[in-house]
């Protein structure tokens, strides 16, 4: 897995690139509308000189505020979305808990982690997949539960795109973790049938589980 500063230079080096994309389009927009740099200036509550070194990519703690305001000014509305990059950083507690989890499993079923998904050119994975000869399991694993409805819509999504049939949704063992699942009951319940005690006898005992299901360890 790539390291903290690796991820950080590659981070740095995004920046750099989205900073002068937008510069361009930014001066692009403002010369074709027609609009001088004093009248965004006085538009946008930003000096001319501001706006000119920003045109140029050259300040680089510019506010997505300030970008927002300047587009909004030249007649363009600017919009941003993240999207899948790769298998996020884990903690110390994803992986004890992904260990856990493994400790309760027949030496027959083997455990990878950090499978992707099988579309080329997605770059989401899974925490984790069980196999057992031709069949598998997907798995995700989730040490503190802040939006469960955020995170079924993701295990969804991925399911879906990844023509999986079932998953276990790993769950730490804390109290907090267990009061979100009591509060989302009927979701648990329709999503992920099996319950812990369930799904371990299962692996346990040689097999996968036939369905989806939560695990609390």
């Amino acid at each position: 897995m790539p390291t903290r500063t690796t991820r950080r230079e590659l981070g740095l080096r995004q920046a750099t690139a989205i900073r002068a994309r937008l510069a361009d389009e930014l001066r692009e927009a403002r010369v074709a509308s027609g609009v001088s740099l004093d009248a965004v200036a006085r538009a946008s509550g930003l000096s001319a000189t501001q706006i000119r070194r920003i045109e140029r990519g050259e300040v680089r703690g510019v506010s997505v505020a300030s970008l927002c305001i300047l587009f909004a000014v030249v007649g363009m509305r600017l919009s941003a979305r993240p999207y899948p990059a790769g298998p996020p950083l884990r903690d110390a507690a994803h992986a004890r808990l992904l260990a856990r989890f493994k400790a309760q499993l027949h030496a027959a079923i083997r455990m990878r982690t950090e499978v992707p998904l099988q579309i080329e050119g997605d770059l989401r994975a899974w925490d984790a997949e069980l196999v057992l000869g031709n069949d598998t399991c997907k798995l995700e694993a989730e040490t503190a539960l802040r939006d469960l409805q955020a995170v079924d819509r993701r295990v969804a999504s991925k399911l879906a795109d990844d023509g999986a049939d079932r998953v276990i949704l790993l769950v730490s063992d804390t109290h907090r973790n267990r009061r979100v699942l009591r509060e989302f009951g009927d979701l648990v319940s329709a999503r992920y049938p099996l319950g812990t005690r369930a799904v371990l006898h299962e692996l346990r005992g040689g097999r996968l589980p036939s369905t989806s299901g939560v695990c609390i360890l």
